[in-house]
C-alpha cells in the first residue's frame, strides 16, 4: 500500500471562512467609529437636536396611545368581576357621593353666612344700631298684602314695631319693612310697599329735613309715596327719604316706638302736584321682594 502514496507532504486547504467573518467585524467596527464620529460632529453642530425633537415628536402619538391602552389594561384587571362585589363598589360610591355633597352643602351655607355676617359687622360700624340677622323663612301668597316671615321671634328680643333692614350690592342698608307680630322662634314683616304700612319720615334737603307721612303703594301699582307735611316746602326728585322716629323720640306707648330715627328708605324718582299737594314717588334703596336675609334693629345706641 506505500507504493499508492505520495512521499511529497500533504498540504491542508486553508479553511478561509475564518478570514471572512474577521473583515465582516472589522469592517463593522470601523462604520460604527465612523458614525459615531459623524454623530458627535452633527451634534456640535447643532443639527441632531432638531431630528432628535422631530423624531420625538413623530412618536410621541403612540406613545401615548400605548400609556393609555396600558392604563385601561390595568384598570380593567383591576376592576372586581363578580356581581356582590360590583354592588358593594357601587354602594360605596354612592354613600361617597352623598357625603361629599353634604360637604360641598355645609361649605356653602358657611360661605353664604360669612358674607351675611361681614355685611353686619359693616353696618354695625356705620351705624349706631344693635341688629339682630335673620333669614326670610317664607312670603304669604295672600296677594292682598306684603309680608315676609323671618327666622327670628320673642326669643331672640324681636318685638312689634321693630324695624326691619336689608341691603343690595353697592346700595345702603335701607328699611324694608316693620315687625307686626311675634311668635316665640318666628315674627311676620309687614312690607313698606304695603298699602296699610304708613311712617312719619324725613326728606333730607340741603337746608332742612322737612316732615313728610310715607305710604305703601304696591296694590295700587306702584311701590311708595311720600306727602310733605309743611305744603311750603318744594320736594326735588333726587332728594332721599330716612325715617322719621319721631314715636321713638317721643317714647309713646305705640308700636313705632321702637323705629329708629334717620333709617335710609330710598331716593325720590318724581314729583307730581295735586292741587296743593305734593306727591312724591320714592325708588327704594332695597327692593323688599328680592331680600333673603334681613336685619332686625333691636335698639339704637346713645
Amino acid at each position: 500500500m506505500r507504493d499508492f502514496l505520495d512521499d511529497r507532504p500533504l498540504k491542508l486547504r486553508r479553511d478561509r471562512s475564518g478570514d471572512r467573518g474577521y473583515w465582516r467585524v472589522a469592517v463593522l467596527a470601523v462604520g460604527l467609529a465612523l458614525v459615531s464620529v459623524l454623530l458627535l460632529i452633527l451634534d456640535r453642530q447643532g443639527i441632531i437636536v432638531p431630528a432628535r425633537l422631530a423624531v420625538r415628536e413623530a412618536v410621541q402619538p403612540l406613545a401615548s396611545w400605548l400609556t393609555e391602552r396600558r392604563a385601561a389594561i390595568e384598570t380593567w384587571w383591576t376592576t372586581p368581576r363578580d356581581m356582590a362585589a360590583l354592588q358593594n363598589r357601587v354602594a360605596e360610591l354612592e354613600a361617597e357621593n352623598a357625603r361629599l355633597n353634604s360637604e360641598v352643602l355645609r361649605l356653602e351655607q358657611a360661605r353664604v353666612e360669612n358674607i351675611f355676617l361681614r355685611q353686619q359687622l359693616a353696618i354695625t360700624r356705620a351705624y349706631p344700631w344693635t341688629i339682630l340677622g335673620a333669614e326670610v323663612m317664607a312670603r304669604p301668597s295672600d296677594a292682598a298684602r306684603r309680608v315676609l316671615i323671618i327666622a327670628r321671634g320673642a326669643e331672640d328680643g324681636v318685638q312689634v314695631g321693630m324695624a326691619v333692614i336689608g341691603q343690595q350690592p353697592g346700595g345702603p342698608p335701607a328699611l324694608i319693612g316693620v315687625v307686626e307680630a311675634v311668635g316665640p322662634r318666628t315674627a311676620d314683616v309687614l312690607m313698606i310697599t304695603d298699602i296699610s304700612s304708613q311712617l312719619s319720615v324725613r326728606l333730607l334737603q340741603a337746608d332742612g329735613a322737612p316732615l313728610g307721612l310715607m305710604q305703601g303703594q304696591w296694590q295700587r301699582g306702584s311701590r311708595l309715596r311720600v306727602e310733605l307735611i309743611d305744603r311750603k316746602v318744594t320736594m326735588r326728585a333726587g332728594e332721599h327719604v330716612v325715617t322719621a322716629g319721631l314715636s321713638g323720640a317721643l317714647d309713646l306707648p305705640l308700636d313705632l316706638a321702637a323705629m329708629p330715627a334717620a333709617v335710609p328708605i330710598g331716593t325720590v324718582e318724581s314729583v307730581q302736584q295735586e292741587g296743593q299737594r305734593q306727591i312724591g314717588q320714592i325708588r327704594p334703596f332695597v327692593d323688599p321682594d328680592q331680600v333673603r336675609y334681613v336685619w332686625v334693629i333691636l335698639s339704637q345706641n346713645e
